[in-house]
Order: C-alpha cells, then sequence, then structure tokens
C-alpha cells in the first residue's frame, strides 16, 4: 500500500546570496541535494537569519542578514513552512525580524515561531496534503536578552532554560581555576514547558499528524545538554509524532521514545554565514561547524505510522548542500549511528542512504 505522504526535514538555513541568477540555479552541483526537498510533499526547515535592511544590530556575539530579496529564492528549495524561531531570526531587532517574516511569507511560506503576542508567536502552520493534516509548532530554547514574546511582547515563541554550576569541590581544592571542576546543569522552566505541552495538545486535536521543531541544544560537543532528553520527550508525550531539533551546526543523535522520532539535531543545510566578515572569535568558532547534515525523508502512513531514512549532505565551497558521497557519507554515517544508539535508535547504511529506527533487542 502507497503510503499517504512524504515529509522532508532539514537542518539551519541560512542563505545570505541569491540562490538564483535569472531564474537558474548558482550552483547545479546542489540540485541533487535540493531535489530532495522539492520532491517531498511537505518541507519543513528552521531559518535561522534576517532578511532585512534595518542597519541597527543587536548586541550579541554575532550578527547576521542578508537583503530581503534572498527570500525570492525560497520557493526553489521546496520549503512550505519555515521556523524563525531561533538565536538569529533577532539579530536586527523586531524590526528585522518582521521584515523576514513579511519577505518569506511574500514569497508563499509559512512562516512560524514569531509575533506580535505569545499567543501569536505560538500559534502553529496547519498544511493540508491528500486530505491529511500537518501541524507544526515551533519554540526556541536560545533566547537573547529581550527576544522572548509575552502576552504584552513582541518576540520569539519562547521555552526558557535555567541553568545551574555544580563544583567538585575535592577537585577545585587541588586543581583551583581548572574548568572540569564545574558542571553546567541545565532544566526547563516549569510554566514554559506547561505552556509548550498545552500548544501540541491543542493542534493535535485539530490534525492528522504533529511536528514540533525547536531550537535548543548547544554545537561545541556531541553531548546533548540536560534538559534536552526531558524536553524532547514531554513534547512527544503532548501528542507530537516528530521532535524536529536544531542549531548546532553539527549532526546529534536521533533517538526514538514510544515509537516517534526525537531528531536532536540535522546539521546544516546552507550555511552562507561564514562569508559575512566577523570578529577573530567568530571565526574561530565558524572553523569549527561541521559541513556535515542530513535531510530526514519521512514515509507517513494514513495512521501516521512513518519510516525514516536520512539523506546525508555536506557543505560544498558555496557553502550550499550537496549530497554527501565516499568519506563524507561515511563521515556522516558512523557519526549518526554511534551518538544514536544509546537512544534506542539503529541506524543502517545504504548505498546513498542511511535508514533510522527503532533499535531492536535481541533476546
Amino acid at each position: 500500500m502507497a503510503h499517504a505522504l512524504t515529509m522532508a526535514l532539514t537542518g539551519d538555513v541560512l542563505p545570505t546570496r541569491r540562490l538564483l541568477s535569472d531564474g537558474r540555479p548558482v550552483c547545479p552541483a546542489s540540485e541533487p541535494a535540493l531535489d530532495l526537498l522539492r520532491s517531498a510533499d511537505v518541507t519543513i526547515g528552521n531559518f535561522e537569519m534576517p532578511l532585512t535592511r534595518h542597519s541597527e544590530p543587536k548586541e550579541k556575539l554575532l550578527n547576521i542578514r542578508a537583503e530581503p530579496e534572498v527570500a525570492e529564492d525560497i520557493p526553489m528549495l521546496g520549503f512550505n513552512c519555515l521556523t524563525v524561531a531561533n538565536n538569529h531570526s533577532v539579530d536586527y531587532g523586531w524590526q528585522g525580524l518582521t521584515d523576514t517574516m513579511t519577505a518569506l511569507r511574500s514569497a508563499g511560506v509559512q512562516t512560524i515561531g514569531a509575533g506580535e503576542t505569545l499567543e501569536e508567536a505560538a500559534r502553529p502552520a496547519i498544511i493540508e496534503v491528500n486530505g491529511f493534516r500537518i501541524g507544526v509548532v515551533a519554540f526556541s530554547c536560545l533566547l537573547p536578552a529581550g527576544s522572548a514574546a509575552a502576552p504584552d511582547r513582541a518576540g520569539l515563541s519562547p521555552i526558557h532554560i535555567e541553568t545551574s554550576y555544580e563544583i567538585n569541590s575535592y577537585y577545585q581544592m587541588e586543581e583551583p581555576g581548572e574548568p572540569a571542576v564545574v558542571n553546567v546543569r541545565t532544566r526547563v522552566r516549569k510554566q514554559d514547558q506547561a505552556f509548550a505541552e498545552q500548544c501540541i495538545r491543542q493542534c493535535r486535536a485539530e490534525v492528522d499528524f504533529l511536528v514540533a521543531s525547536i531550537h535548543w541544544g548547544y554545537g561545541s560537543s556531541e553531548l546533548l545538554a540536560d534538559y534536552q532528553q526531558p524536553l524532547g520527550r514531554a513534547l512527544i508525550d503532548a501528542g507530537a509524532n516528530i521532535v524536529h531539533g536544531h542549531h548546532p551546526h553539527a549532526i546529534h543523535a536521533a533517538e526514538f521514545y514510544d515509537g516517534k522520532a526525537i531528531l536532536y539535531s540535522l546539521g546544516t543545510l546552507i550555511g552562507q554565514q561564514t562569508f559575512l566578515d566577523a570578529s577573530e572569535q567568530v571565526k574561530q568558532l565558524w572553523s569549527e561547524m561541521s559541513p556535515d547534515g542530513y535531510v530526514a525523508l519521512f514515509d507517513i502512513e494514513d495512521d501516521g505510522s512513518y519510516r525514516l531514512h536520512a539523506k546525508p549532505t555536506t557543505l560544498n565551497a558555496d557553502r550550499l548542500p550537496e549530497r554527501a558521497t565516499g568519506t563524507a557519507f561515511e563521515r556522516v554515517f558512523e557519526r549518526l549511528h554511534r551518538l544514536s544508539l544509546p537512544h534506542q535508535a539503529d541506524v543502517i547504511g545504504g548505498p546513498d542512504s542511511l535508514e533510522i529506527s527503532p533499535l531492536r533487542c535481541n533476546n
């Protein structure tokens, strides 16, 4: 029996240049990777930069922007829905963010994750395909100062993370100043998690399938932050069929919980921020980011069950995606397999695709 529809999820999207020239792709080598997005019935991603001419940057480590005309090329990527609930969409303030949403929506792409109020910021997208209704909700756990929406404040759809520090006193006595002395502990603010769960329950009652898209974690290692797994599982318990994670510019683990996928990070789909002028500190940070990612393809059945395949990609010299082959493919396979096994997800390699499924225990 044929599946009801196919859905593609991607990692971070940061195009600082036009993707088309005279109606043609500027990088034909990327077309096989982009065809994966265009061939799906529904494609969802994280758009992580402002498209604005507003020239007053917020006080941040890094500010990214591109001309609003870049939005005109986004439909050629195949996106139906993009979230702007992330830490860079506010780089040029609320004006820059509204310019971005206006540009993307004018191009015909549903854009969620920010609004004039908290209610508007958390409002889901509803996509109907083949009589099948898909809901998408979006949140960010990375919240630059003043960027979180509230009942009386514009901003991002927020999940605040509370941080504490544990010090190994015996280690500190004998190795004062050693960074390993301190453990960083994180947890989700309870009222924010309750709000996110409520949003999911309300949306799930109106749709056949729900994607919870969330900006979270950190990219400086292979580890997850303390709060991520409990939060991901709570979103599944509330009714999400998939948790779509992004932010680390590297591939992180996939997990199956209650038979449903939590994708902690799909890496980067387009990463042209590295072409912008920046401090030496930021350039060093960019140099440590992985060029690898994957497109997650879901074959979804009428009853909401699905099969998940990952199509590995890697960034070329233009920081646009190409299908990963050879050593790049093996690099993605090895990392995703190794990181996912402890999270009850098995990754099986094929000639140009990886199948991700619940780990089967051998008795």
